[in-house]
């Protein structure tokens, strides 16, 4: 028969029988709120969370209670949270640990920067010359059939072709001019904020060596 009464009572009478003290007890919340010690818990206590005592009133161990469905989701929200965090962290740390590697310090970044974007510029100026060449062919084939058409001739129909070519060209080095000052932009953007972590990273050195 199992024994259901208040903690208090219990506790004082298996105390009196010290040749039980190898025992366990488990005292748990009953419907009407009393806490019982029993032999076991009842099926339908097991989620309310449960302590396991000594015969002599020493817990054992704590049961606690089972999580509700929404508390449940805030743990594994909670659990995802710290994983980003904790991810961010690791990939932070890397990334410093490189950026370090690279630059040894802040005018590091500043020659970096500026051999780069040197040598975009130079594509640039490069692709202009090329653009100024086409348009000095294109506008000799257009001199060339406008005289053939002033005289009466026939137009050249490898020359319209040649003119066409020039034009496709021309859009070509005009997209890529485009996309090198596009690429200057993001350069710009991305050596800056290199130069500023660089210099955090670099005051943080310091700190801790003064430290």
């Amino acid at each position: 028969m199992n024994i259901k009464l208040p903690v208090s009572i219990l506790l004082a009478i298996f105390g009196c029988f010290p040749m039980m003290a190898s025992g366990e007890l488990y005292r748990y919340t009953n419907e009407d709120g009393v806490p019982v010690l029993d032999s076991h818990v009842p099926a339908r206590y097991v989620k309310n969370g449960y302590t396991i005592l000594s015969l002599d009133g020493r817990v054992l161990e704590v049961v606690p209670r089972a999580l509700t469905d929404a508390e449940i989701r805030a743990r594994d929200l909670a659990l995802a949270e710290q994983e980003r965090i904790e991810r961010e962290a690791r990939e932070l740390k890397i990334a410093d640990e490189n950026l370090l590697r690279l630059y040894g310090t802040p005018n590091d970044v500043i020659r970096a920067r500026d051999t780069k974007l040197s040598s975009i510029n130079g594509f640039i100026e490069t692709q202009k010359g090329n653009m100024q060449r086409l348009e000095v062919q294109k506008r000799q084939l257009q001199a060339e059939l406008a005289d053939i058409e002033r005289s009466g001739g026939t137009i050249d129909r490898d020359k319209l072709g040649q003119i066409r070519g020039i034009d496709s060209r021309l859009q070509q080095l005009e997209a890529e001019i485009a996309e090198k000052r596009d690429e200057i932009d993001e350069l710009r953007a991305s050596y800056a904020a290199d130069l500023k972590r660089v210099k955090e990273l670099i005051d943080l050195r310091s700190a801790r060596r003064r430290q």
